[in-house]
C-alpha cells in the first residue's frame, strides 16, 4: 500500500473515531441522599448501572447523607447538585432564607413514622407524651413532629427528644434507652430483624392526620437558571430507574448491592415493596414519576407551617417546579 493512500486511510480511521466517540466528556454531578443507602435508592443505582445517567450526559456520584436538614443545608451552599430531602425540611429551609427549589417528588406518600415495641402501650400519638423518643439531630421527623402533635392535641414539648446516630435507632430501643425512635415506615423488616418478628408496633403519621408529600429532589435555584438541562436529564434518568425497578426488584438492589457493601439483600428486598407502595401511586401513575400536584403541595406548606418552623408564609408555586419532569409513567 503506497505512503499516499496510507495517510488517507490513517485520516478516514481518525474521523471516524471521532465521530464515534462523544463530542465531550460527561458532565460529573453528585447527588447527595438524605441517609445511608437504603432500598429507596436503589434505582438511582440501577439507572447508573444501565447507563441512563450517561445517555444524558452526566457521570452521576451517589453519597450518603447525615439527614434531610443536613443536605437541604449542602443544597444550599452548592456542595452537590442533587439531593433527597424531606419536603417539609425543605419548605423549612426555604422559609428561612434557602435557595431552593423541589423538582420532583421521592415518596408520593409520606414514610414518616415511629417505631416501638408492640407491648410498650403505644397505640396513638397521645401515647407519646412524657416518652422518650429518639431521633438524630438533622432527621426529618424532628421538623415534622411539631405538626404531628398539635394535629393530635399533644404537646410537642412532651416527648424528650434523644439524639441517636442513624445507624443506631433500633438498638436504642431493643436497649430500653428510648420508648421509641423516629424512622421511615419503610424500614419496617429492619426493625423486625432487631426487636424480634411480630413485636414491632408503629405509627404511621400520614394515617394520624398528616397527609403530605414525602422526601423530594431538591436543587438550588442556581442550578435552575444555569443548568436546566443537567436538570432535565437527571429527572429523565431517575425516573426511568424507577420504572425499572417496579418490574425488576431484584435488579434494583443488586445495583445498590454493587456499589455498597454489607446489604441484607433479603431484608433489602422486602422494603422494597413498601418503597414502591409509597413512591409510585395512583398519581405517579396518572402524571409520571415524582410529578407534583399544586394542592398536596400546599398542604404540605400548610402542615408544616402548623409545626411553628417556618419563618415566613410560602405558597406553593415559590417553592416547585414541574418543568423538568420527564412524565415517565412507571412500568411503561
Amino acid at each position: 500500500m503506497g505512503a499516499k493512500r496510507i495517510g488517507i486511510l490513517a485520516a478516514a480511521l481518525t474521523a471516524a473515531a471521532m465521530l464515534a466517540s462523544p463530542t465531550q466528556a460527561a458532565e460529573k454531578a453528585t447527588l447527595l441522599l438524605n441517609w445511608f443507602q437504603l432500598p429507596d435508592h436503589s434505582p438511582f443505582y440501577l439507572a447508573r448501572k444501565r447507563g441512563y445517567f450517561e445517555e444524558e450526559g452526566i457521570d452521576l456520584e451517589i453519597i450518603r447523607g447525615h439527614g434531610s436538614g443536613d443536605t437541604a443545608k449542602k443544597i444550599d451552599l452548592g456542595e452537590a447538585e442533587f439531593g433527597i430531602s424531606d419536603a417539609p425540611t425543605v419548605l423549612t429551609a426555604i422559609s428561612k432564607g434557602a435557595d431552593l427549589m423541589i423538582i420532583g417528588i421521592h415518596y408520593d406518600k409520606a414514610a414518616n413514622n415511629i417505631f416501638f415495641f408492640k407491648d410498650s402501650g403505644i397505640t396513638k400519638v397521645s401515647d407519646l407524651a412524657g416518652r422518650k423518643i429518639a431521633a438524630p439531630p438533622g432527621d426529618s421527623h424532628r421538623f415534622l413532629w411539631p405538626s404531628l402533635a398539635k394535629v393530635n392535641n399533644v404537646d410537642p414539648d412532651s416527648v424528650t427528644m434523644v439524639n441517636i446516630k442513624p445507624e443506631g435507632k433500633q438498638a436504642i430501643v431493643a436497649g430500653g434507652q428510648v420508648d421509641g425512635a423516629f424512622d421511615l415506615y419503610t424500614s419496617f423488616p429492619i426493625w423486625e430483624k432487631v426487636l424480634g418478628e411480630g413485636k414491632v408496633g408503629n405509627l404511621l403519621f400520614a394515617d394520624h392526620g398528616v397527609a403530605l408529600y414525602g422526601h423530594a429532589y431538591l436543587v438550588n435555584k442556581k442550578l435552575v437558571a444555569e443548568k436546566p438541562e443537567l436538570i432535565r436529564g437527571f429527572m429523565k434518568a431517575m425516573a426511568r430507574g424507577w420504572s425499572d425497578a417496579l418490574n425488576e426488584r431484584e435488579a434494583a438492589i443488586d445495583a445498590l448491592m454493587d456499589s455498597v457493601p454489607g446489604v441484607d439483600r433479603d431484608a433489602y428486598l422486602a422494603t422494597l415493596d413498601l418503597v414502591l407502595d409509597l413512591s409510585v401511586t395512583e398519581r405517579s401513575r396518572e402524571y409520571g414519576q415524582a410529578w407534583i400536584l399544586p394542592e398536596l403541595m400546599q398542604n404540605t406548606i400548610d402542615i408544616t407551617k402548623e409545626g411553628g418552623n417556618m419563618e415566613k408564609d410560602l405558597t406553593a408555586a415559590e417553592v416547585f417546579t414541574n418543568d423538568f419532569n420527564a412524565q415517565i409513567k412507571p412500568g411503561s
